[in-house]
């Protein structure tokens, strides 16, 4: 049976020394045991707060923002491989460590937290088990087979190569938009001849990965990608965000459209997959526009890694949905369950902070002191196993692992 905030309130209430609420009000009670919660949250840090959660990760994409399926990430603890492919571990690095050991191509596995814009990012530098295979680099129309517009059932027009403006290697796919030369709301650039490829590695466990740079975001609604056998057997999946589930923003975005979201379209050969086409689609107020762009093709496959992290959240309520504060004494403490002797260490605390609303100095300092003790002793037995940052002294454009 889980331990619940009631409990923790029954021994708040003996050091306190007053079950009544005519001068500790049954919010202010609620109020000082989340006060204590956190605060032995920030004394232990301890593995009591660690939770986890699964990272899909692709090769080239380094950036993951967890915002919001990691709201209560307070500080990050490990990252690891699949049990069976524990032959190396992530070294914990600065953000600015990291970054320059993108730059560098360096071969260490390592990882960072980093927040940026209210935004939280998980940043890993690893060679995955599954590496990108480059579909198109953009550089030249005809690397394999041909693309060219979709200039009759489409707006796109004057599809060429832009040497000025790319993300990798020397080029990417530059269009323009005449929105009437069809009475469709999207552009489309297409490959009908391009050399077969065998993709049946890939098939509901892989991504579609590319850059897109949109001049005006303004009206912009998604992007689909088609890829199969010829134009009547195919697959085809849509993004309404960028990879990172953010709207569109002007500039280059990264897509990412999984294998397991698309629709099957006729009987498509995945041995011999020869058709792939790229579709902006916009609303009915967008207007001619140039230089739209689209770069670095690949599908890859991800590798599930598992970060540790330690919550700053203190429990949860009657239903299981996390809770920031404590709302009601049905409430469960994130401890409940591995270490319910922390609710003597939190009443402690509670009574002290409650003290001091009332002015008696001499109580409080005498629970504090109470609940400092209690919590010494479990600094000693359960310990944290979180990875602390390694600081490395590197010569700048020198890859040591080489």
């Amino acid at each position: 049976m889980s331990l619940t905030v009631a409990e923790i309130q029954t021994n708040t209430n003996t050091y306190v020394g007053d079950t009544s609420t005519d001068r500790i009000s049954a919010a202010e009670r609620l109020q000082a045991i989340t006060e204590a919660t956190v605060w032995v949250q920030e004394e232990l840090g301890n593995d009591l707060q660690n939770y986890t959660q699964e990272i899909e990760y692709y090769d080239t994409v380094n950036y993951y923002k967890v915002t919001t399926d990691i709201a209560d990430l307070l500080e990050g603890g490990d990252l690891r491989r699949s049990k069976y492919d524990q032959d190396r571990s992530f070294t914990h690095k600065s953000s600015r460590e990291l970054a320059e050991d993108i730059g560098q191509n360096s071969g260490e596995s390592s990882w960072t937290i980093e927040r940026r814009d209210t935004d939280t990012y998980i940043g890993i530098n690893h060679g995955s088990k599954y590496s990108a295979k480059m579909i198109e680099n953009c550089d030249s129309l005809t690397n394999s087979g041909t693309w060219a517009e979709d200039d009759t059932g489409s707006d796109a027009t004057n599809l060429t190569i832009d040497k000025e403006e790319f993300k990798t290697d020397t080029g990417s796919f530059n269009f323009d938009l005449d929105v009437s030369q069809s009475a469709n709301d999207f552009a489309t650039i297409k490959n009908t001849t391009l050399t077969a490829m065998d993709l049946t590695d890939y098939e509901d466990i892989s991504a579609w990965l590319f850059q897109v740079y949109i001049p005006d975001s303004t009206y912009t609604t998604s992007f689909t990608i088609y890829w199969g056998s010829d134009t009547s057997n195919y697959w085809s999946a849509t993004a309404t965000t960028d990879i990172d589930g953010s709207t569109w923003a002007d500039g280059w975005n990264r897509v990412k459209i999984k294998w397991e979201d698309a629709t099957e379209t006729g009987s498509p050969d995945i041995t011999a997959i020869d058709f792939i086409a790229i579709r902006l689609t916009y609303n009915a107020s967008q207007g001619d526009d140039t230089d739209y762009r689209i770069d670095d093709l690949i599908i890859c496959r991800p590798e599930k890694l598992t970060f540790y992290y330690t919550t700053w959240k203190v429990g949860v309520d009657s239903s299981g949905d996390d809770v920031f504060a404590f709302g009601a004494t049905t409430d469960i403490p994130y401890f409940s369950g591995m270490y319910d002797q922390l609710k003597y260490p939190v009443a402690h605390k509670a009574a002290s902070l409650l003290f001091n609303t009332l002015r008696l100095r001499e109580d409080a300092l005498a629970e504090e002191k109470e609940a400092t003790k209690l919590l010494s002793k479990v600094k000693r037995l359960i310990p944290s196993s979180k990875t602390s940052e390694v600081k490395s002294f590197k010569m700048l454009g020198v890859n040591l692992n080489k």
